[in-house]
């Protein structure tokens, strides 16, 4: 187990992704200024996840008020263990790719995020996702949970996800059920005029 400073936020980091981040939070700023990695674990009030992503920090800059601005880059997954004193202990939760052909998911998955992308376009709503998913499956998963109009909990959800097959398979079910509540409003849209 890793010991690092734990970052609790409503919002989730992702392995992969790259956020910029401003830490309002004093004595946290004052922590994270002299560490190259920390611990970020989505939290609601009094609960947090049990799974987090070892973050790393790529800029920082001062902010006003002894705050800090950071640019991190997520990286592995983590078991958040026990907390003391701003500090986790953590395992790295392996990334397991499970049974199926990941390459076709993410290829499937990829065509289901260009369908969403002309839906929302086609219905006047600007679309966040990207025409390209990346060439890696598991890396694909988490770019598309980044992109996919999800809430943070469900993204939460598709990080805890054991394998990149499962996580894929989810995802595919989400872009679809997007894709077809866009094309539901059209379609409702088109007999009302």
């Amino acid at each position: 187990m890793s010991s690092f400073i734990v970052f609790p936020r409503s919002r989730v980091l992702l392995p992969a992704q790259r956020l910029r981040l401003r830490v309002y939070d004093s004595d946290l700023s004052l922590l994270l200024a002299d560490v190259d990695e920390f611990c970020s674990v989505f939290a609601s009030n009094s609960w947090m996840s049990p799974v987090g992503v070892l973050a790393s920090i790529t800029s920082r800059s001062p902010a006003p008020g002894g705050r800090l601005d950071i640019e991190v880059r997520g990286g592995s997954r983590l078991t958040i263990g026990d907390i003391s004193e701003g500090t986790v202990e953590t395992g790295v939760l392996p990334e397991a790719t499970g049974d199926g052909d990941v390459e076709m998911l993410r290829r499937r998955l990829e065509r289901g995020c260009q369908r969403f992308a002309a839906a929302a376009a086609e219905s006047g709503q600007p679309a966040s996702i990207s025409s390209s998913l990346h060439n890696d499956p598991t890396i694909a998963s988490y770019q598309a949970a980044t992109l996919l109009p999800i809430s943070h909990p469900e993204r939460q959800e598709l990080l805890e996800i054991a394998t990149t097959t499962e996580r894929l398979e989810q995802e595919l079910r989400i872009v679809a059920g997007e894709t077809g509540i866009l094309r539901h409003v059209l379609g409702l849209g088109r007999m009302g005029a």
